[in-house]
């Protein structure tokens, strides 16, 4: 896509503008294959030990980018997501996180006070 010329560009990202607005999607864009690959080092007897990876079309994905982008772009402008959020935010990890919580613990230590840490894993489970 990145070689193409300007002008198929411009008209790829109108095209996919009016599905934007319109919510009119391909129906294969609904549909994915899913492939599961094993964890490095786990037993691949256990099905839990695989990530699934869902392979879809490419223009999808394209697709999916773009909306990624607006939703983030959204969310930064109109301040709802915090800045202390680091998981799925471009830049950031979860070392941040780790660091803060270090300079937390840190401070309170210094000041002889107490931290309370609560951990949430919203991940999927089978």
């Amino acid at each position: 896509m990145k070689h193409l010329p300007s002008e198929v560009l411009n008209t790829h990202i109108n095209i996919l503008n009016e599905m934007w607005l319109t919510g009119n999607f391909p129906s294969s864009w609904r549909q994915s294959y899913v492939v599961p690959i094993p964890k490095p080092g786990k037993d691949t007897s256990d099905p839990a030990n695989y990530r699934p990876i869902a392979l879809t079309n490419c223009v999808c994905k394209i697709m999916e980018r773009m909306v990624n982008n607006r939703l983030v772009w959204y969310l930064k402008r109109n301040e709802i997501i915090t800045p202390a959020q680091s998981g799925f935010r471009k830049g950031r990890s979860t070392t941040d996180q780790l660091v803060r919580l270090e300079s937390f613990v840190r401070e309170a230590f210094i000041h002889k006070q107490h931290v309370t840490a609560v951990f949430f894993d919203l991940g999927h489970s089978i």
